[in-house]
């Protein structure tokens, strides 16, 4: 059979460069080579073809014309026989999103490094991964959830297959020293690799994970038909985080210190987000992988792909995430609940959360969401935060009608598997189902710039809502304290000694003040602004006080007046206000 066949050297270590030799049998007289500009999952273009280093082409006669055509796309004259591409790639990008490579690891995205072919995309794309020589690299394994040919060891380097190019860069590769653990549901296994040598708990972690993994299927009722095993591929660096959702694997980022310690009982802030990215991104083995927006049947990766469906995959992915750890038992109510008043306070301290919708905030994810600058606070909405509150909302709304939100899901699930969901699917199914007037609701809820109704909606779980002014920048909910300083209403970081302005909250007394993001605070009606100080003077001065402060925007020096107005920020406090509604809804009674 026909295919098109890639061979990927990790051919210097230390200047992070990988070469790829691509191989093909023309079928038309002009075939064009393309490198995506973005990986499915990541919606920001990220030109991955900047890393191309040096490019050429050759059959059995001789060099062949290669010409470019546009930043990613180059034109290959070819004659009758088989052509070789050869080319290089820098790949040092410390993200699940492309490439990197050093003495420890090599992250290979296919969809960062393997050129797509004309015409031939829907052939067998084979892909020979020779291992590095080199010292450091003699006890090297790798993992990735493509295929193995008949040849090639488990976990070892060499020849692994795809059915399809968008199927090769749907498959990280993962290289380097491991530690590996498995588990089986359904009698599918499930491997979990984890990078570097980390003093962990690999068993107590690997139980956790399949605890959370068995949660997720029990949200959709099975595993999906055609998952034949699934790959956790966790890379740990001294600092990271993040995750990227594949068909059956992800590749996800974590500091050393988000996994668990030898002999720790608890699970404490970092492990419980750790846990949480996981069942995060087996989630999406469902909910984006194979149910998606029904314009993502087909990725067009030249270029933005837009849907105003994000809220629903990724939103939604959100709520569930973190209900899989207490719905599991591995965090009690409590410490979920806690978990979910930073979600709430996430969205309703932000001025954004009036200023833009649902849809839109999906829809512009490729130059806002992911692009985001000092006014983001006050012009972009998360739509995976937004999005798993409004799923909150749905849940709430449902039980209290008898339902409840995994029914929806499913029905989602089972209804456009095949097709892809249309814009309004999620109003379809409930109209569908006989909830005409929660149809109506969630249509506005997601197509206008409005706040949730938490606070009405809420008693249904057996919770109760109350927002409180912001007192500080890290204020997430919970009690106030009795004695906390005004806020400012500004975000703050030290740059060379001074305390600057990063984020102006519109309406907040900073704003009123006329005060900018970039300028530099130095006194408070004469007494000099630090870290430190600023609280403490603040909390020392009367709500309402007016306060003259000094500070420098770029190389002036102004003043203006403070006015310490209650903070219009608002961040959530939840307490339980009926146990057994509560209790039911969290184990899904």
């Amino acid at each position: 059979m026909k295919s098109v066949k890639y061979r990927l050297d990790i051919s210097d270590i230390s200047a992070h460069l990988v070469s790829v030799n691509l191989s093909f049998k023309p079928v038309d007289a002009i075939h064009e080579l393309v490198l995506p500009a973005w990986i499915p999952g990541s919606y920001m273009i990220r030109d991955f073809a900047r890393n191309i280093v040096a490019i050429s082409a050759t059959d059995s006669n001789g060099p062949l014309t290669l010409q470019q055509m546009d930043k990613q796309r180059w034109q290959l004259h070819c004659n009758s026989c088989t052509v070789t591409v050869t080319y290089q790639l820098y790949a040092y990008d410390l993200s699940v999103r492309a490439a990197y490579i050093d003495d420890e690891v090599a992250v290979l995205n296919p969809a960062s490094l393997c050129l797509s072919v004309s015409a031939l995309q829907q052939l067998p794309h084979k892909v020979h991964i020779n291992k590095p020589v080199s010292r450091v690299t003699k006890n090297w394994r790798l993992a990735t959830g493509l295929n193995r040919a008949t040849d090639t060891d488990f976990l070892g380097f060499g020849e692994y297959q795809a059915n399809s190019y968008q199927s090769l860069i749907d498959s990280p590769i993962l290289a380097g020293h491991f530690q590996l653990a498995e588990f089986s549901i359904d009698d599918i296994k499930h491997y979990l690799v984890v990078t570097g040598d980390n003093l962990t708990d690999l068993s107590r972690f690997s139980g956790d994970v399949e605890k959370i993994c068995r949660q997720q299927v029990t949200t959709f009722g099975s595993l999906p038909a055609d998952l034949t095993s699934y790959w956790f591929l966790l890379w740990v660096t001294e600092d990271g985080y993040g995750g990227l959702e594949h068909l059956n694997s992800t590749l996800l980022l974590c500091s050393r210190f988000d996994l668990p310690a030898p002999g720790q009982a608890d699970i404490d802030d970092n492990y419980q987000n750790l846990l949480a990215l996981c069942s995060h991104e087996y989630f999406h083995t469902w909910w984006v992988k194979r149910l998606k927006p029904a314009c993502f049947a087909q990725y067009q990766l030249a270029a933005e792909q837009y849907t105003p469906q994000l809220w629903l995959y990724e939103g939604f992915t959100s709520y569930y995430d973190d209900l899989a750890l207490v719905r599991t038992g591995l965090i009690d109510g409590k410490s979920y609940i806690k978990t979910l008043e930073k979600t709430i306070s996430r969205v309703t301290r932000n001025p954004s959360d009036t200023q833009q919708s649902l849809t839109d905030s999906s829809f512009t994810a490729w130059t806002k969401f992911y692009k985001q600058d000092e006014n983001a606070v006050n012009a972009v909405v998360s739509y995976y935060a937004k999005g798993a509150l409004l799923a909150l909302c749905l849940d709430a709304w449902l039980r209290r009608h008898g339902a409840c939100l995994d029914q929806i899901v499913r029905q989602l699930w089972q209804q456009y598997l095949a097709s892809g969901t249309p814009d309004k699917a999620l109003q379809l199914v409930l109209q569908q189902l006989g909830f005409a007037e929660l149809a109506t609701l969630t249509d506005n809820w997601l197509t206008q710039a409005i706040s949730l109704p938490l606070v009405s909606l809420l008693p249904a779980l057996g919770l109760q809502l109350t927002l409180r002014p912001m007192q500080h920048g890290d204020d997430f909910g919970g009690e106030a304290t009795t004695e906390a300083p005004a806020f400012i209403g500004a975000q703050t970081k030290v740059v060379n000694g001074l305390v600057q302005l990063t984020q102006v909250y519109h309406g907040g007394s900073a704003h009123q003040a006329g005060l900018m993001s970039g300028d530099q605070l130095l006194a408070l009606d004469g007494r000099k602004i630090s870290a430190t100080s600023l609280p403490q003077l603040l909390k020392r001065s009367q709500s309402g006080s007016s306060l003259t402060l000094h500070f420098y925007r770029k190389d002036r020096l102004l003043q203006s007046q403070l006015t310490l107005n209650t903070a219009l920020q608002q961040v959530a406090v939840l307490t339980v206000a009926e146990q057994a509604l509560c209790d039911a809804w969290l184990q899904q009674v």
